[in-house]
């Protein structure tokens, strides 16, 4: 029998896992075969997200994270929106590559006895009156006191085996290119590039993050997109779309190793029930503009374990009850911040003319305005999400409206006005 059983070893789980085996007899589960490959992936890693895991790892660590996040720039056809963090202070955070992140975790949580055990996929989970009994794909079978679900959006049956709902998720692709370091900074100054063209995606970014020696592109696609589909569009975009030309040129990249999977967004109504915590992506805890899912994933599993110590310690029975305390302390610390996401989203991802003129003057808004500037840099850095300014962000919506034509003030305002209170 097992304390807590963990499936599913992203950024979510592998972290979770870690810091909850020094309190319980933990069993972690992966669907990949990490043994063989944990696959490459190049993330940013803001400011923000370092107190979840400063206890773990160490910011300085040149493997996880091999450089700064000195520059992001918000792309429209016309406007380069840059934050520099140089403008203001120190970085917004660093460059993660995300599958040294992740080996890392695991590597300490099996140090502290914790049993792993990469490449086996649960197809089955039975409730009884103390436990729950999981049941992999060869019929071995598992007990535990506790179960978490760390699945992001590939375990969406076994959640709604356990009742809990499932959320909005959409296709999305994502491709590593590779090339000489000067080559890659010569080619592209920033280290995160988020470009808007309804053409390519009415749901989210093209996006590129660098690394040192490869970059990763990719972008959001539609609901139900085939891999043969978003693959052919991605490619498409590499060889032909002309404002990208001069960040690829040069570098080397395979579309057979393009990752083609779900992406969740919008936080589903409950994360606990009976003995069940999800956390991060698989409950739709992403934000809901910028797609970041590292910042919920390491903030879950640290909310997660600060709710379970103390139910660990007097030998609880993990009812829902009990468990509703991370519901609300995930609404407490993630969702202030989430609220400028969600007006973004409102405003920009829909099928309307509006969308690329409004991107084009959000962009042109950053490039002139140094005050907005600084607001959003100092979303990147705060230590304290809970107390979010959203007065700031309301600024910065007031000035983008302000830019606006009278005509499409006349006509938008009411969605400006909407946006403000999601």
């Amino acid at each position: 029998m097992f304390d807590v059983i963990v499936i599913g070893a992203g950024v979510s789980g592998a972290s979770f896992a870690n810091k909850i085996s020094k309190y319980a007899k933990t069993l972690l589960i992966e669907a990949q075969d990490y043994e063989t490959e944990i696959p490459i992936r190049t993330n940013i890693f803001p400011e923000h997200n370092r107190p979840f895991i400063q206890n773990e790892i160490d910011w300085e660590n040149s493997s996880i994270f091999p450089c700064k996040h000195t520059k992001s720039n918000y792309m429209s056809d016309e406007f380069n929106g840059v934050i520099d963090s140089t403008e203001f202070g120190i970085p917004l955070g660093n460059i993660c590559y995300t599958e040294n992140l992740i080996g890392e975790l695991i590597n300490q949580f099996e140090q502290q006895g914790g049993n792993f055990n990469s490449n086996e996929r649960i197809s089955k989970i039975n409730r009884h009156s103390d436990h729950l009994e999981l049941i992999n794909a060869k019929g071995v079978s598992y007990s535990t006191k506790l179960l978490i679900l760390a699945t992001g959006s590939r375990g969406f049956d076994l959640q709604r085996s356990l009742g809990f709902e499932i959320p909005d998720h959409y296709t999305g692709t994502y491709l590593h290119l590779f090339g000489d370091e000067n080559k890659i900074n010569e080619n592209i100054e920033w280290n995160y590039t988020f470009h808007i063209n309804p053409k390519i995606s009415w749901n989210g970014p093209f996006f590129f993050n660098k690394g040192k020696e490869r970059i990763s592109a990719g972008f959001l696609g539609e609901k139900n997109q085939s891999k043969e589909e978003i693959i052919s569009k991605l490619e498409r975009i590499l060889k032909n779309y002309k404002p990208i030309q001069p960040f690829i040129e040069g570098l080397k990249y395979n579309l057979s190793s393009a990752v083609v999977g779900d992406i969740s967004k919008h936080p589903i109504k409950r994360f606990s029930n009976d003995r069940v915590l999800v956390l991060g992506e698989a409950a739709g805890i992403v934000t809901a503009f910028f797609y970041e899912g590292l910042l919920p994933g390491v903030a879950c599993a640290d909310i997660a374990t600060n709710t379970l110590k103390a139910l660990l310690e007097k030998g609880s029975n993990f009812s829902r009850s009990e468990l509703q305390k991370y519901d609300q302390e995930v609404r407490r610390i993630l969702m202030p911040y989430f609220k400028n996401g969600n007006a973004l989203e409102y405003l920009i991802y829909n099928e309307g003319s509006y969308v690329k003129s409004l991107w084009r003057l959000y962009t042109e808004l950053l490039n002139e305005n140094k005050l907005a500037r600084k607001y959003i840099y100092e979303a990147y850095i705060n230590h304290d999400l809970a107390n979010h300014n959203t007065s700031n962000d309301r600024y910065v919506g007031e000035k983008w409206f302000g830019k606006l034509p009278v005509l499409s003030k006349i006509t938008l305002s009411p969605r400006f006005f909407k946006a403000m209170l999601l």
